[in-house]
């Protein structure tokens, strides 16, 4: 005779091994399946370097098995000096455009006359990362040679107009140097909307500062003169002259 009272035990243990039995056969198969889609990858292109995938696997040492994700460092800041600009850098930099998308640099050429035998000094800068701007880099490397008996007359041909932060330190070199006549022509205002921008440019306009928009000849003249255009004529951007007019206007009313 049967012992009734342990059939349901056994059935019970029963499901429970099929159960167990069929929760690995589809963890083996999804394993599998994952292994297949990594060489897959591979194969195609696809995959990461042996070097990242290393990389990787020690990133992914943390807790509970998340990537960790180390900070990438930028290059480290520098100010590109030299005579010519490459022509491509100038037309894309130099468009005098309302939305400047994607041109977070400043282009400075410029011409220094000091009223001596040297002569008229050209030269070009050229900002790269976070840090010290184009504009106040040109101060930082030429007030050391500064000669408090001397004129000095520059000319600045600018990307975009500076900053509210470089507007205060070029209008502090003004005030403490009044041999110093600056004259900036800017393709473009930066953020001229911004009351802290429009406060700085009152102060360069106040300190002596000749501000400026540049004109469809002034485009001409700095790419005949700052740009390695190999006899290359530049052809102006059919909106330039609207663009310069628009730029000149706001410029008026701000400094009115």
């Amino acid at each position: 005779m049967a012992d009734k009272s342990r059939t349901p035990m056994r059935r019970k243990e029963k499901e429970e091994k099929e159960k167990e039995s069929a929760e690995k056969t589809k963890d083996v198969k999804k394993v599998k399946n994952q292994g297949a889609q990594g060489e897959g990858a591979a194969h195609n292109g696809e995959g990461p370097p042996a070097e990242a995938a290393a990389g990787n696997g020690a990133a992914a040492n943390g807790q509970n098995g998340d990537f960790q994700v180390e900070p990438m460092e930028l290059p480290p800041f520098e100010i590109i000096k030299g005579d010519r600009i490459d022509p491509f850098s100038y037309k894309f930099q130099f468009k005098n455009v309302e939305y400047s998308s994607g041109r977070n640099k400043t282009f400075l050429c410029y011409l220094l006359d000091n009223g001596t035998a040297d002569g008229l000094l050209r030269g070009c800068l050229e900002d790269e990362h976070a840090g010290l701007h184009a504009e106040e880099a040109f101060f930082t490397q030429w007030l050391p040679n500064y000669d408090p008996a001397l004129k000095y007359t520059v000319t600045w041909y600018v990307s975009s107009s500076p900053c509210s932060a470089c507007a205060a330190k070029i209008a502090e070199v003004l005030k403490a140097n009044k041999n110093v006549r600056l004259s900036i022509f800017a393709a473009r205002l930066f953020e001229w909307e911004e009351p802290e921008i429009q406060a700085g440019l009152k102060a360069l306009h106040a300190a002596g500062c000749k501000l400026r928009v540049m004109k469809p000849l002034d485009f001409s003249y700095t790419w005949d003169t700052f740009v390695e255009h190999e006899d290359e004529p530049l052809n102006l951007w059919e909106d330039c002259k609207d663009n310069y007019e628009y730029y000149h206007e706001k410029l008026a009313d701000i400094l009115q």
